[in-house]
């Protein structure tokens, strides 16, 4: 790994993990509300390492990717490690998403219907990635507010792609930085829950959560944890990685 790319240190990231959170004043329209969380989610221009652990009764399976990010609508994400599923890729672009699988040695466009699938068989799936699906398939509301925290309720747009009927986004007061997220089915049932921790204020101002914690509330059961470990969370991302020829050969 270069210097560059393990700009933040574990000791930066405990310093950051110490700084207050930024006040902000908190729009008045949910769906305002809604877009400054998610930007703080995503965080702004990456270059970072991901490591995800898919447990399950049986087994644990642990992947190391990096990932790349605009910080907007495009990203593109790379297996490293284990070396059985290495090479593997995902681009994002908007409402796009673009696999790339070294067996088959070409590049997939995922139909709609599949970005709810499994990404790497874990509890996350491919809209979680994207981060797009909540801002453009949902009408928010108010659902709760205290002193300390917001919870919006979203409801899905006529003829959005989900099988969701209602998402609880929940993040603090006033910097509206995520919490947590309630996936509920079409009877209310609550079915998958994110957890979003270890909150840092990045640079550019964003309540960034270095780990999320995913679980699968459905009988089938399951958990995933992602976690960013290093990197550099102020890139200026060239155009050259979000291309199809970026998911076969990278571009850094």
């Amino acid at each position: 790994m270069n210097r560059t790319f393990a700009k933040i240190s574990l000791s930066l990231l405990a310093t950051l993990a110490c700084l207050p959170l930024v006040a902000q004043p908190v729009p008045d329209d949910p769906d305002a509300i809604v877009e400054e969380i998610v930007d703080n989610l995503r965080g702004g221009g990456m270059h970072a390492t991901l490591e995800l652990e898919v447990e399950r009764s049986d087994r644990t399976i642990e992947y190391s990717l990096e990932t790349i990010s605009d910080g907007a609508e495009r990203s593109l994400i790379r297996v490293t490690a284990p070396p059985r599923d290495a090479g593997q890729a995902f681009l994002s672009l908007g409402d796009q998403l673009f696999i790339y699988t070294p067996r088959l040695g070409r590049v997939l466009r995922l139909p709609p219907s599949g970005a709810n699938d499994s990404f790497l068989g874990s509890d996350l799936s491919y809209n979680d990635l994207a981060g797009d699906d909540i801002r453009e398939n949902y009408d928010a509301s108010v659902a709760s507010r205290s002193g300390e925290e917001i919870v919006l309720s979203l409801h899905p747009t006529a003829g959005a792609p989900t099988p969701y009927g209602e998402l609880r986004f929940a993040a603090t007061l006033p910097g509206l930085a995520p919490l947590k997220l309630t996936f509920f089915d079409q009877r209310g049932t609550e079915v998958k829950r994110v957890l979003f921790e270890e909150i840092v204020t990045l640079e550019n101002g964003k309540l960034f959560p270095m780990r999320l914690v995913v679980e699968d509330l459905t009988a089938d059961g399951g958990r995933t944890v992602a976690r960013y470990t290093d990197g550099d969370y102020d890139f200026a991302v060239p155009e050259s990685c979000f291309t199809q020829r970026a998911l076969e050969r990278g571009c850094l």
